[in-house]
């Protein structure tokens, strides 16, 4: 399956995709991204299959699969949407962050004295010659303080000038989906585990090389290994959904809406369906929009839910919608 999906994409330069799948009421149903820096030329066909294994070995099974050209990816907006807080921090800096955020990076501002913070696009347009790759050595050597979900802070340097800068790894990341040849693939997946223990136990850790042989960063780092690839904490090579609500919309973005079906054709949007959640509540969620909680705080809907039980993530949305939390409803 892999290979043919590969070699498929390759000659026509466009998707090539299983086709759809029945989903099953599953604990889990979650999106595994595989991503460009190993689905190269010479071993994408190899890393796809190995993904799909390592899945199997640890009760996730794959629903469905497509690969696309990372171009095609990227130039469709995909890789935004799929880390719609991370792209938003990097081009808007601050006014994106959520309450907690803003007061984590209020305490490093303070700390550090830098007086102020950037996005990490607008810190690329205060040196002429600083590339994406470079700014993401530079906030990597200075150190990546998490701030919230999909929010991080770097107090480094720009033009010789102290400088704070939100999510500068971000531009190296986007970047890494415009080399020729390379492709993304994707996998639907179903699992009765839940997604704390997916994540944990069968992902691995950011650094691939540092991962457990029998996690899918250990088993691809391994592959990469062979075929004389770099990987990082920021070239990882594979993203699990990170949560119920994430792995909800990105099941939806990335397979049921090409078959022109709505977010209530997945597990978990089924499951809000017949609770009575509205489409209209629910597509609010999409973009990870700040939402103000009861206390006047504003959180990371997609951050609030990471990790949690499918039972949890059910009550909190359930919460947010009939208090009309400014989705929809």
């Amino acid at each position: 399956m892999a290979r043919a999906l590969v070699v498929r994409a390759r000659a026509t330069g466009r998707r090539a995709d299983t086709g759809p799948a029945p989903v099953p009421h599953a604990v889990s149903h979650v999106v595994v991204l595989v991503k460009p820096e190993v689905m190269t030329a010479g071993s994408a066909a190899d890393a796809l299959a190995e993904a799909v294994r390592v899945l199997g070995q640890g009760d996730a099974g794959v629903l469905r699969a497509a690969v696309m050209p990372a171009g095609d990816f990227l130039g469709r907006g995909y890789l935004l949407l799929h880390y719609p807080r991370l792209h938003r921090v990097a081009a808007d800096g601050p006014e994106a962050l959520s309450s907690g955020a803003r007061e984590e990076l209020g305490a490093l501002l303070a700390a550090s004295g830098t007086g102020g913070a950037v996005g990490a696009y607008e810190a690329m347009t205060r040196e002429a010659d600083l590339s994406p790759a470079a700014l993401d050595e530079r906030c990597r050597a200075a150190g990546i303080r998490k701030l919230g979900s999909g929010s991080y802070a770097s107090v480094t340097e720009l033009n010789g000038r102290p400088a704070t800068v939100l999510n500068g790894f971000l531009p190296s990341l986007a970047a890494g989906y415009t080399g020729p040849g390379a492709l993304v693939g994707l996998l639907e997946c179903h699992s009765h585990r839940e997604i704390d223990a997916l994540r944990g136990e069968l992902l691995g850790p950011l650094h691939p090389f540092h991962a457990p042989p029998a996690s899918l960063r250990g088993a691809l780092g391994a592959l990469a290994r062979e075929h004389g690839t770099g990987l990082s904490e920021g070239r990882n090579a594979v993203h699990l959904s990170a949560g119920h609500l994430e792995g909800m919309f990105q099941a939806w973005r990335y397979f049921a809406a090409a078959d022109g079906e709505g977010v209530g054709s997945t597990a978990f949007g089924r499951s809000l369906a017949e609770r009575g959640v509205s489409p209209a509540a629910v597509a609010a969620l999409a973009a990870d929009h700040n939402l103000a909680e009861d206390s006047g705080e504003t959180v990371s809907p997609h951050g609030a839910t990471e990790n949690l039980p499918r039972a949890a993530v059910l009550d909190r949305v359930l919460r947010w919608a009939a208090t009309g939390k400014g989705l929809g409803t």
